[in-house]
């Protein structure tokens, strides 16, 4: 995560500088100097001083020459961090930063408030962080560009999920509430519940139902498949209700995998419940359930 401390130490000739870098990125793998120069308008001199204090903090990679032939850089994930970041709060989407929430493979999630002290969740994609040929296998949207970039991987998963949740709030589907997607970052209503995994169930078929019933919304209304469902993502609130949340894979009902997808999410439910509770849900009436050909579902 960024130094926060640092990112308040940062000017506006500095962002000017990482902007430049971001925006250049999508012409070169590392930005000449040279051209950094030119596009921020900065003299030369002060923008090789500011460099070299975004490099030793980490906003922006160390130069590169020996390979190149010419002194080039890259922005770092704390650039885009401090990038994102900066955009949210100017725009008056949040106003602080609080403790982390959670962290994955793929995501961090942070805590933070806006100005009338409302508690949100700061979700940074981090797309490639372990593996970047094991993101472009499993993640057919990543596959489908051309030499992309960690950069725009992550940009193009916070988008991804954004819009899944908004189209997912409009078909009532139990889901965070976007608020607003800046790069890597979506901010969304805060998350709070225990992971069904660990969740102590008092009346688990009701649960299940209820679980069943938010995916049965999510593919008839709002025409999408979760397609990474599981027992890690589906969280029991405090108040008793389940709330579905990471979105990013989601595909829409028309596509080429989405019976396989829907298929494999619904037996991981049904598989999380037999471990669980004992409890048999049937595969095929499931399937007919949430696709709408069937009315109710018997558990």
């Amino acid at each position: 995560m960024i130094n926060l401390k640092k990112f308040r130490a940062l000017e506006d000739d500095d962002f000017r500088i990482l902007s430049v870098t971001e925006s250049l990125m999508k012409r070169h793998e590392f930005i000449p100097l040279g051209e950094i120069i030119k596009f921020s308008e900065i003299r030369k001199d002060e923008v090789v001083f500011r460099i070299r204090n975004l490099t030793k903090d980490r906003f922006l990679s160390k130069p590169v020459r020996k390979i190149l032939g010419y002194e080039g850089y890259q922005l770092t994930s704390y650039g885009l961090d401090a990038l994102a970041l900066r955009a949210l709060v100017k725009s008056d989407v949040i106003d602080a930063i609080g403790k982390q929430l959670g962290v994955g493979k793929e995501s961090d999630i942070f805590e933070a408030i806006n100005s009338k002290g409302t508690r949100l969740a700061l979700k940074f994609h981090r797309l490639g962080r372990t593996s970047f040929r094991q993101t472009l296998r499993k993640r057919g949207f990543v596959a489908e560009q051309t030499q992309i970039s960690w950069l725009n991987q992550s940009k193009l998963s916070a988008e991804r999920e954004y819009s899944a949740l908004r189209a997912l709030a409009s078909a009532r589907v139990s889901t965070p509430k976007a608020v607003k997607c800046n790069r890597h970052i979506v901010v969304m209503s805060l998350i709070a519940g225990t992971e069904l995994k660990f969740a102590e169930m008092e009346d688990p078929k009701s649960i299940a139902k209820e679980i069943l019933r938010n995916v049965r919304r999510t593919y008839l209304r709002a025409k999408l498949i979760h397609s990474d469902l599981s027992e890690y993502n589906i969280l029991i609130k405090p108040d008793g209700q389940i709330l579905i949340i990471d979105w990013p894979q989601s595909v829409d009902i028309d596509h080429p995998n989405a019976h396989d997808n829907l298929c494999r999410d619904i037996r991981n439910i049904i598989s999380c419940f037999r471990r669980q509770s004992d409890l048999k849900i049937d595969l095929d009436n499931t399937l007919e359930y949430v696709k709408g050909n069937l009315r109710n579902l018997t558990i």
